[in-house]
């Protein structure tokens, strides 16, 4: 597989990847995670992926079909929610109430929710492919990953935290050097202060000084300062889900990062054949491959 499409392929099936890795662990206590595992909340099989790998695939038949097109993303939003199109398993689970709720809005209202208030790391969890498919243009990238989050969390810092990790995500496929990977992006982006300063604050912080939360901000610091430390994918994500807590949103918001960056071919290969659905997966991305710009 040719370079640029084996990071295409790692953006996206690195998400789930780490979805499904750090699901299991969700809110409860561990030791450490080491390797894949089964049960927690959603009482899972290995391999199986939750809520945010499924929009994500939602999303990537959206934009195969469509090309970007919120009402359409919308309507396989619903159709997910209403028959588990794209779940793991063979009813929808795991969904966030803000998300339900804008979903229920939309099919009562044929439009999106307004602005909301609180911010959310659901958007960025499900990301990958909007920059896959504008891989070519790293400021279609970044206007559209935005454009993206409208449809579930209208809210400031979780739009312009998508704008960043879009473009990175691009920028990543298309092989920038990580030494330069955060400051290019950075020096690019039209940010609002509080993304920009802990984006630029990132490398220098310790371990300690990072916290996982169900915040947008909190995550993409996690996110960010455990790929830059790390120089595989595996480390980068068992680095971050390590964290706690949110574990299978940190696990896909890392895996399109690290998959991104390093590769389908450096996600290790029992990962890879642990996951469930994987023809389907694979076809899903070569199709998204196909019609990308």
């Amino acid at each position: 597989m040719e370079k640029l499409k084996d990071r295409f392929v790692g953006a996206l099936y690195g998400l789930i990847v780490g979805n499904a890795l750090g699901a299991p662990y969700k809110n409860i206590e561990f030791k450490e995670i080491t390797d894949f595992s089964s049960g927690g909340v959603f009482n899972l099989d290995i391999g199986e992926w939750t809520d945010v790998s499924s929009m994500a695939l939602c999303l990537a038949n959206s934009l195969i079909e469509d090309g970007f097109d919120l009402n359409s993303q919308m309507k396989k939003y619903v159709k997910w929610v209403e028959e588990g199109y794209m779940s793991s398993k063979e009813k929808s689970f795991g969904i966030d109430n803000q998300t339900l709720e804008a979903i229920i809005y939309f099919e009562k209202n044929n439009k999106f929710v307004d602005i909301t208030e609180k911010d959310s790391n659901k958007p960025l969890a499900r990301l990958a492919p909007v920059p896959m498919y504008f891989k070519s243009s790293f400021k279609d990238a970044v206007y559209y990953s935005g454009q993206s989050s409208y449809t579930t969390h209208n809210n400031i810092y979780t739009i312009h935290a998508c704008k960043y990790l879009g473009g990175l995500i691009q920028q990543a496929i298309n092989g920038t050097n990580k030494k330069i990977l955060l400051s290019e992006v950075h020096k690019h982006m039209d940010l609002i202060y509080d993304v920009k300063l802990k984006i630029v604050d990132i490398p220098y912080k310790t371990k300690n000084e990072l916290s996982s939360s169900n915040s947008v901000l909190d995550t993409l610091e996690i996110v960010l300062w455990s790929f830059y430390n790390t120089n595989n994918f595996k480390d980068a994500v068992l680095t971050a889900v390590n964290f706690g807590e949110n574990t299978d949103e940190i696990g896909a918001i890392i895996g399109q990062v690290a998959g991104a960056y390093y590769g389908f071919e450096n996600i290790p290969k029992l990962w890879t054949l642990k996951i469930v659905k994987r023809e389907m997966i694979m076809n899903i991305i070569e199709n998204l491959y196909n019609v990308s710009k």
